[in-house]
Parts: structure tokens; C-alpha cells; sequence
């Protein structure tokens, strides 16, 4: 259970978030979705304590975030970014393994070894568990970040833009891996600008718009009126087979011909 209570956070005096208030039960699969702009990585590095709010607060089970220590917070909260900043030598099987600092004192066990192995083959990366990532492509060193986050066996996972450099295919396994997670009772949010990925995949979609919450709730939320303000676009909306696609109508102007 995560509840956020009168989050504000600001950069330099700008406000990004202005007074969030929010409640995710365990086990939901939540899309945080807006413009660019809207708050979404910052509410997200908020949730994982990576910047701290000017006010409001956010509880995990009870608990404030910023009174648990940060070995405590890290058995409980794994957060991806959308782009690793630093990126040192190391094995795939070292990089994944690294999730597992939290909980070893001090030398990895079996139990430690053995649950990065079983990620590993979980994020389809058995055949590369020994190559350096500097020498793999973009969307495998992403799948290689969600594996390490998985290794910390956390209540609660945190993604930016999961899929930002994924093929499809890849796409909908990490999609699917993050699905079946939650019937094992981790959280999930994901900041994400698919949405119609959101819609496939996500029991509940928040809606940001120059930070504050324009939306949230399920699909029933998804009308023409609000996706077409919360992104100043026209948009036709099609419901097939209980699922819903959201197209964005082309001006004529955008539309170019060719022989």
C-alpha cells in the first residue's frame, strides 16, 4: 500500500508537482501517463527517494519513506530509470547480481546466485549472461536494468519508460514479465507514453498534466474529452473485443502523399 499525501516538489522554484495526492494498493499495475513535462519521472524518483519533496509525504505500508534507511527502503522499493547515467565494465551476471546488495551482508549466497540466474533466464538473457553490457545493444542493456531491479525481489517496482528502447517484440515480453508480476503481489508503477500500451497492460492509469493530476481511475477514464485535453490533439477512440485504441487524427496538413 503506497499513499502519497500532499506531494509538492519544485526544481529551482518551478513547481513540477503540485500537491499529489494518491492511494496504489498492492499488487496494481499503474500507468503514470501525460505530456512531456508533466511530472511523471519526478513522481517516480519521489517514490524511490531519489529526490526529496519540499512538502507532502509518502507512505509505504504505514511507513515513511524518509524514515526508513536506505538499505531498508531498497528491499522494498527497485526503481529502473529510462537511461543509466554511469555504466562501469561488468558481466550481465555482475550487473544483475548487483540487485541483490540490499540483502547480502557480506559475500553473495547460493540463494543469492540462484535468484539472479532464475531473472536472467526470466528477462531472456541467458545467452548474453556473460558478455560485457558496454557491448550490448540499447534494448538489452534495458532488459538487463529491469533484471537487476527483479534480483532485489522488491513490494514495489518503479520504471521510467520501460520499453523506450525495445523492438515490439521485446516490448510485450517485458510488458507481459511485469504483468505476471503483479499476481505475485509487487506493485507496479511506470511512467510511460505508449498509451495504448497503458491500456493493454494497466489496471490504473494516472493522468498527469502540468503536475498536478488531471485523471486517474480505469479504463473508463479514457474519452475522447479527456485524452484530447490532457494532449491538445484530436483523437478517435475504438473499442474492439473489450479493448480500447486510441488514434490521433491527422490535419490535413500533416498528411503527406507520395507516388
Amino acid at each position: 500500500m503506497i499513499e502519497i499525501k500532499s506531494l509538492k516538489f519544485s526544481y529551482n522554484g518551478f513547481p513540477v508537482l503540485k500537491n499529489i495526492n494518491e492511494n496504489i494498493d498492492k499488487g496494481e499495475f499503474v500507468g503514470v501517463v501525460g505530456p512531456n513535462g508533466s511530472g511523471k519521472s519526478t513522481l517516480l524518483r519521489c517514490l524511490d527517494r531519489i529526490l526529496k519533496p519540499q512538502h507532502g509525504k509518502i507512505f509505504l505500508n504505514g511507513k515513511n519513506i524518509q524514515k526508513l534507511s536506505r538499505n531498508a527502503l531498497a528491499r522494498q522499493i527497485a526503481y529502473v530509470p529510462q537511461k543509466e547515467s554511469n555504466t562501469f565494465p561488468a558481466t550481465v551476471f555482475d550487473t544483475v547480481l548487483m540487485g541483490r546488495k540490499p540483502h547480502i551482508n557480506w559475500m553473495p549466497m547460493k540463494k543469492d546466485l540462484d535468484i539472479t540466474s532464475k531473472v536472467i533466464e526470466m528477462l531472456d538473457l541467458t545467452d548474453i549472461a556473460f558478455k560485457d553490457i558496454n557491448q550490448l545493444s540499447g534494448g538489452q542493456r534495458q532488459r538487463v536494468f529491469i533484471a537487476r531491479a527483479l534480483a532485489q525481489q522488491p513490494e514495489v517496482l518503479l520504471l521510467d519508460e520501460p520499453t523506450a528502447n525495445l523492438d515490439l517484440r521485446h516490448q510485450m515480453e517485458v510488458m507481459n514479465i511485469l504483468k505476471s508480476l503483479t499476481n505475485k503481489d509487487i506493485t507496479i508503477i511506470i511512467a510511460i507514453h505508449d498509451l495504448n500500451m497503458a491500456l493493454q497492460y494497466c489496471n490504473k492509469l494516472i493522468m498527469l498534466k502540468d503536475g498536478e493530476i488531471f485523471a486517474k481511475g480505469g479504463k473508463d477514464i479514457i474519452t475522447t474529452d479527456t485524452i484530447e485535453k490532457l494532449y491538445d490533439i484530436k483523437v478517435n477512440i475504438i473499442k474492439e473485443n473489450g479493448r480500447i485504441f486510441i488514434i490521433p487524427e491527422l490535419e490535413e496538413s500533416e498528411i503527406k502523399y507520395t507516388n
